[in-house]
């Protein structure tokens, strides 16, 4: 079924759907894709466990700060057992949009032996996280488990209330981490600012029943936003691997010294485009942004509790 809320069911009901859809599908891939295709296996598992942690912080404020931290903390590390090969996929990819970007050449011995290792490295740490005795096994284990709780998990508020502290705290701490990112500047506070960017992209998701036109337009752009911002974080971290780089993995002087000024010049270029779109979603007050949903939500979801 969609990642959305229903009006004809209660807001508890439709979170306990589908986080045990989003866990459901996750253990399917872990159980059924590995094989055939474990690229995308870990990459849509880990993209199952960020809407189930969006969607557990859509109602924070309702499921109390103990049990937040317990099952956002559960899935965050279930995400991160599963990370080392999606980084090397990230390198990968990362390159080769740059390689396209700016027409460099693969003629350049230094960079096409980069290229070669980064996809060498990739596969070999795929292949050690398969190969590990028990590498998979706890982690289904481990989802079985949370899919088990987060399926009777139970809101202490209902209809609105149950969403809408969180949904405020989230906007405006997004709003708050896109002025923070161009105050710092630094790739730490760009990544922080994405996550919020992504939330806001998923709750217009699950919101999108209350108005689907409008919904739809802001989900739109917020995922439009969080793209921008996902491909800044890529390149830093991509930056960041060439200037510490594991001697497994061949790196002459001359790929560095191309490389490196160019991913600046990539990233500066994402966050400006960023930062225009950032202006327009998070120009609206935070107590304004949530009294406009509300009047979506009272046409659309007044019988829903």
């Amino acid at each position: 079924m969609p990642y959305r809320f229903f009006a004809d069911s209660t807001v508890e009901a439709n979170v306990q759907r589908i986080l045990n859809e989003q866990i459901e599908k996750a253990i399917q891939e872990l159980s059924e894709g590995l094989e055939d295709a474990p690229e995308q296996a870990i990459h849509n598992t880990r993209k199952r466990l960020k809407k189930g942690r969006s969607l557990l912080r859509l109602v924070r404020k309702s499921i109390g700060e103990k049990t937040y931290r317990r099952e956002n903390d559960q899935l965050r590390r279930i995400g991160q057992a599963l990370a080392p090969a999606r980084d090397g996929a990230v390198y990968q990819k990362t390159l080769a949009d740059l390689i396209n970007v700016y027409g460099v050449s693969l003629e350049n011995k230094g960079i096409s032996e980069l290229k070669d290792s980064l996809t060498n490295l990739y596969k070999s740490e795929l292949k050690a996280l398969l190969e590990r005795d028990n590498a998979i096994a706890p982690i289904l284990v481990d989802l079985e488990a949370s899919q088990a709780r987060l399926s009777q998990l139970t809101l202490h508020q209902t209809g609105w209330k149950a969403i809408s502290k969180s949904l405020e705290h989230i906007y405006r701490q997004g709003q708050d981490r896109f002025h923070a990112a161009y105050k710092d500047g630094s790739d730490e506070a760009f990544h922080d600012w994405r996550k919020r960017a992504k939330d806001l992209w998923y709750n217009s998701c699950l919101l999108k029943q209350i108005w689907p036109p409008v919904m739809e337009a802001l989900g739109s752009e917020a995922q439009y936003l969080s793209e921008l911002l996902g491909d800044g974080h890529d390149i830093a971290v991509l930056k960041h691997f060439l200037q510490h780089c594991p001697s497994e993995v061949a790196l002459s002087d001359t790929p560095s010294q191309v490389l490196v000024p160019l991913l600046v010049h990539r990233q500066d270029k994402l966050h400006r485009q960023a930062k225009n779109l950032g202006n327009k979603l998070y120009s609206e007050k935070p107590k304004t942004f949530i009294k406009r949903i509300h009047s979506y939500w009272q046409n659309e979801f007044l019988c829903s509790s």
